[in-house]
């Protein structure tokens, strides 16, 4: 647990640079240090983090699930992706390196072209996702949506679609990003955004969504791979309910009911060099989390289609916190967003406790011997 608040800290100390003058220069230094280490954290664990044990043996067995296809649920993007660095030689904690790099740089790529931002964005990065330290193939797939937003920005279709596909490859569920293209330079009035929210609202609880999809799945075929897949992932996502779908529904429904109003409201206060990209992104989250609500209670698995989503509410949350002009004002919403975050960070580590706690490595003595 100790590795979890000390990282915590860390992040949080940086996160105080983006408050203060004259730190423009030393960001980007630091910036690389703190990649540095959550890659290094990602790629020396062992036996730690949820599905571990499935990654691993598909690693292990990559040539029987490249040449018997038909037996082989993971998507072709990711196979692959395993096939070239096994067949380069390297042991699982290779991989883990590879898909560290790739997970966390790319998502930190983006962070970095919001400067007077980015350490808030690394904070609230390790608070919502732990930084990708146990990150599986669908944060791969969300790092590229992430990146494919610029796409959306200069709207170049061609590209922007390019970086969906590649993202399907990985995880299917990225292919429902593309909607975002169209819903991004959308500017909707806020009485529609809580009009929209309050209709995801009913449809999911009278469980239309739900309907939907399996009238979907029983007329392409529930044994088709796609559909398939969406009924059977068993890595959950960081979102996924737990226990009676109803109390987990209920839960997730006073979340959004306490934090989307707040974010909708803000929006009049952004400043301007803030407002399009704001509006942007509170969009694509409303997006998400009406999925979310549509789909939470009959299929949660395809809810999961709304953690591409999440990682919005942390550019919001970021912005609403330098946007704001007087400084003792700024240092008290940067408290309330520091206990925000440890709260959230203890509430995705609680979820999947046994599974996170403790933080095995690669220089254990048992898994030396493993290696």
């Amino acid at each position: 647990m100790a590795i979890y608040i000390v990282l915590y800290v860390f992040f949080a100390l940086l996160a105080l640079l983006d408050l203060l003058k004259y730190t423009r220069e030393v960001k980007p230094y630091v910036c690389f240090f703190a990649v540095s280490l959550l890659i290094f954290v990602s790629s020396i664990r062992w036996n730690v983090g949820t599905d571990w044990y499935s990654y691993l043996d598909f690693y292990e067995r990559i040539d029987s699930y490249i040449q018997q296809p038909e037996l082989n649920m993971m998507e072709r993007g990711f196979s692959y992706l395993n096939y070239i660095v096994y067949h380069l030689g390297w042991n699982y904690s290779g991989f883990l390196t590879v898909m560290a790099i790739l997970m966390i740089g790319i998502k930190v790529r983006v962070f970095y072209e919001h400067k007077a931002i980015m350490m808030l964005l690394l904070f609230l990065y390790y608070c919502y996702f732990l930084g990708d330290i146990f990150g599986v193939r669908q944060f791969l797939a969300i790092s590229i949506t992430l990146f494919s937003v610029r796409y959306i920005v200069s709207r170049s279709l061609l590209a922007f679609l390019s970086c969906i596909v590649l993202a399907s490859s990985i995880h299917i569920t990225a292919a429902f990003f593309v909607f975002s293209y169209w819903i991004y330079p959308f500017r909707y009035s806020p009485s529609m955004l809580y009009f929209s929210l309050l209709v995801a609202l009913i449809l999911g609880f009278m469980d239309v969504g739900g309907m939907t999809a399996r009238a979907v799945m029983n007329m392409v075929g529930i044994d088709s791979r796609v559909g398939d897949k969406l009924m059977q992932y068993g890595d959950d996502g960081m979102d996924t309910a737990q226990g009676n779908p109803y109390v987990s529904f209920a839960v997730g429904v006073a979340k959004r009911a306490l934090f989307l109003p707040v974010f909708i409201q803000a929006r009049r206060y952004v400043a301007d060099r803030y407002l399009a990209m704001y509006t942007g992104y509170l969009n694509l989250l409303v997006f998400g989390n009406m999925i979310y609500l549509i789909f939470m209670i009959s299929l949660p698995v395809i809810a999961r289609l709304s953690t591409g989503f999440l990682i919005f509410e942390i550019f919001i949350l970021a912005m609403l916190v330098i946007t704001v002009r007087d400084k003792w004002i700024r240092l008290l919403a940067f408290g309330i967003v520091l206990l925000f975050g440890a709260f959230r960070l203890y509430n995705l580590l609680s979820v999947y406790w046994d599974l996170y706690v403790p933080f095995e490595t690669i220089f254990a003595p048992s898994n030396i011997k493993r290696e």
